[in-house]
């Protein structure tokens, strides 16, 4: 509650003076992040906000590595940042992409659909979403009946 509460301030006060860019890693057993760009009218990063850790005490950090750049072309590999940061900056710019086009950013898989995910693909399932306007197939495990 009290990291969430933290977001919920950081957000709010960022998107007070315009428009939010944010991208998540999320990691089970290892550090995740979060980061928030406040991105100006050319879509240029303005400031930039970083929560990584696992802990509750977590808070956001400056991240000013990336101020004065266009947010379509973000290349996280270009500042010295942790792994789970450098994919939570790509997330960011991909979902500020997909919304400059039109789009709903899609969510990141959580740590335990990226095991299940892994494990399908050993055993030969894949998990592929509905096409818009079908219908999504349940498929039931260990010989019950599809629906």
């Amino acid at each position: 509650m009290r990291q969430m509460k933290h977001f919920s301030t950081t957000y709010s006060a960022l998107r007070r003076r315009g428009r939010v860019a944010i991208g998540k890693q999320k990691n089970a057993f290892t550090s995740g992040a979060i980061v928030m760009f406040l991105i100006d009218a050319e879509g240029r990063v303005v400031t930039g906000r970083v929560m990584t850790g696992i802990t509750v005490w977590t808070r956001f950090k400056d991240l000013d590595a990336f101020d004065g750049l266009a947010v379509g072309d973000l290349d996280p590999a270009s500042a010295r940042l942790s792994a789970s940061t450098r994919r939570a900056v790509a997330n960011a710019r991909d979902n500020y992409l997909t919304v400059e086009a039109g789009g709903v950013p899609v969510e990141p898989p959580t740590p335990l659909m990226k095991v299940i995910n892994r494990v399908d693909s050993k055993v030969g399932r894949a998990h592929s979403p509905a096409a818009p306007g079908t219908s999504r197939r349940t498929v039931r495990r260990r010989g019950s009946l599809a629906g």
